[in-house]
């Protein structure tokens, strides 16, 4: 959750407060609470992300989908699957773009 709110306060984004808050309870309502209870056996050269695979890999994930390039590099390393947000879509919906 703390991810997520840093980078919906992205100055970037341009996102008043009161519609970060309105996009992470949206959000909040599909996501599961998971405790880290099982550490991936995969290491990530970037310490900050290893929890994203921990998390994963505790939660009995199917696949992590990420942009970021510390943990694309692990692609085929782990026990579920690491992908980028548009081959995840185009796996799942299909190649016609949205």
């Amino acid at each position: 959750m703390a991810e997520l709110q840093w980078v919906l306060g992205y100055r970037k984004l341009k996102l008043s407060d009161e519609y970060q808050i309105e996009l992470m309870s949206d959000y909040l309502t599909f996501c599961e609470t998971v405790e880290v209870e099982e550490f991936c056996s995969v290491q990530c050269r970037d310490k900050k992300d290893q929890s994203f695979l921990d998390l994963a890999q505790s939660g009995k994930a199917d696949v992590l989908v990420t942009g970021d390039r510390d943990l694309l590099v692990l692609v085929g390393k782990t026990a579920f699957l690491i992908e980028t947000p548009e081959n995840y879509r185009r796996r799942v919906c299909g190649d016609e773009k949205q």
